[in-house]
């Protein structure tokens, strides 16, 4: 979407966004980002992350003290991070979680998801489940009876596997869940399942309807393929230099500096220069 407004709001992704990919946000990004909610600027970050993943970046951008929100499961969970208030939840069905849990097992991927300050799967964790508890700091319970021992309000599912294999089961399982469930290939090694018809633009919607804010004053950054409707949806839709050429296609601006070389501030610099003169 073309802006027609004085952008006042900027929404971030943070893997392949605001944090390098060491899962880090580098100092120049952080002092460019503490510089724009000083002026003013509401901060969103929108990930597919849990809000436990989430609230470490959080801190270090001091949402709390600037009144900034996140918008966590791939737009499954809205919140206000100063008083953890939710103000939007979407979950997936039971159905739906047996479906996946039998798929995964059909096609040998592997299958997590989150509890309350847990990662719960139901095989032996491979890289990716392994590596998304080591940047979250959250424990891996496996338990074989998957559906048994998932908690019974669900955001989001991830199958894991090799990128070939996902690659190839993407449109596949985008087809058979459709009207269930939305299905990103927002990773190589995993696809994120959420609420049907649900993605970070619905969440973005929900709150910026609560804000009373226009999508033409806002500024959306990402670098995958989850970022899509969010980066159609804001005023000015922004893809990293290091996002798939298929992602850059729907952005109005493509940065030329990626997430490791401080893609965000060539961002602030460019959409608010009053922060960072050019």
């Amino acid at each position: 979407m073309a802006a027609t407004g004085v952008p006042n709001v900027l929404v971030l992704d943070i893997d392949g966004t605001t944090v390098t990919s060491q899962k880090c946000v580098d100092p120049d990004t952080k002092d460019a980002l503490l510089q724009l909610q000083k002026q003013g600027i509401r901060l969103v970050l929108a990930s597919g992350r849990p809000p436990e993943g989430v609230y470490p970046i959080a801190r270090q951008l001091r949402l709390q003290q600037f009144g900034g929100y996140i918008v966590a499961f791939n737009g499954s969970k809205v919140i206000e991070y100063k008083t953890k208030r939710c103000l939007y939840e979407q979950y997936l069905s039971k159905e739906t979680l047996r479906s996946l849990w039998y798929d995964a097992r059909c096609y040998g991927l592997g299958i997590m998801t989150y509890g309350k300050g847990k990662i719960i799967t139901a095989s032996e964790p491979d890289p990716y489940v392994r590596a998304e508890s080591s940047w979250s700091h959250m424990p891996i319970v496996l338990h074989e009876d998957f559906l048994k021992h998932a908690p019974k309000t669900i955001y989001q599912c991830l199958l894991t596997g090799k990128p070939e294999q996902l690659q190839a089961l993407n449109p596949l399982l985008s087809k058979l869940y459709l009207g269930k469930a939305e299905v990103f290939h927002s990773e190589p090694s995993c696809l994120e399942v959420t609420p049907c018809r649900v993605d970070k633009s619905l969440g973005l919607k929900k709150l910026f309807c609560h804000l009373d804010i226009s999508p033409s004053q806002v500024v959306c950054c990402g670098d995958s393929y989850n970022d899509i409707g969010m980066l159609r949806y804001a005023g000015v839709g922004v893809a990293m230099a290091n996002a798939p050429q298929a992602v850059k296609e729907f952005a109005d601006y493509v940065t030329c500096r990626s997430n490791d070389e401080r893609g965000i501030v060539e961002v602030v610099r460019q959409f608010f220069p009053s922060v960072l003169p050019a």
